[in-house]
């Protein structure tokens, strides 16, 4: 009973955060505006967290961990569908977690970085790249500089798409993305 519990505070408090990140620099948010927002007491935050950046810890890994989900339920790829089902799913996770996306394009904010996104793609591509090529088990130049390449554009597509408030629908900017990629390919 315990636990159902602490996972509905801990849900509680994600969302409380999220809220006030809509409005405000995570810099700007205060233990006692979480509890307030959560219903809970601020001894309570602090049964689960440590500050406000142990939380956005814990979301910014969860979030690593869905997308590498994502990644690795898409891939190996066996045609065009498997890239395009991961762009889905990819474009469709950013847009309903848009307020946490929306840390990427934040001057004032560092924590969730382009440049951790774009890791992030760099080192799955290079995975799967190496695992195309059974053989070897260390990248070449080529490869490093080719995945660096294709995880900057992708995640420099999405950014821009952020900025301009994610007017455009998840499946027309995969579809845009998906284009994009396969010109890479010719």
């Amino acid at each position: 009973m315990g636990d159902r519990r602490s996972i509905k505070t801990k849900a509680s408090i994600k969302q409380a955060f999220l809220t006030l990140l809509n409005t405000k620099a995570i810099s700007k948010i205060t233990v006692l505006e979480i509890s307030e927002l959560a219903d809970i007491g601020r001894s309570t935050f602090y049964l689960h967290y440590q500050d406000i950046y142990d939380l956005y810890n814990e979301i910014e890994a969860e979030m690593f961990d869905q997308l590498n989900q994502f990644y690795d339920d898409s891939f190996p790829i066996k045609d065009h569908h498997d890239i395009m089902q991961f762009i889905n799913k990819l474009t469709d996770y950013i847009y309903r977690n848009r307020t946490l996306f929306n840390l990427l394009t934040n001057p004032e904010d560092t924590l969730l970085t382009s440049e951790k996104f774009k890791q992030f793609f760099k080192k799955k591509i290079l995975q799967e790249m190496l695992e195309d090529s059974r053989d070897r088990t260390k990248s070449s130049l080529n490869e490093e500089t080719e995945s660096l390449f294709i995880a900057s554009g992708v995640v420099g597509v999405i950014e821009d798409w952020i900025v301009r408030g994610m007017k455009e629908e998840p499946a027309g900017m995969s579809l845009r993305i998906h284009q994009l990629l396969m010109k890479l390919e010719e």
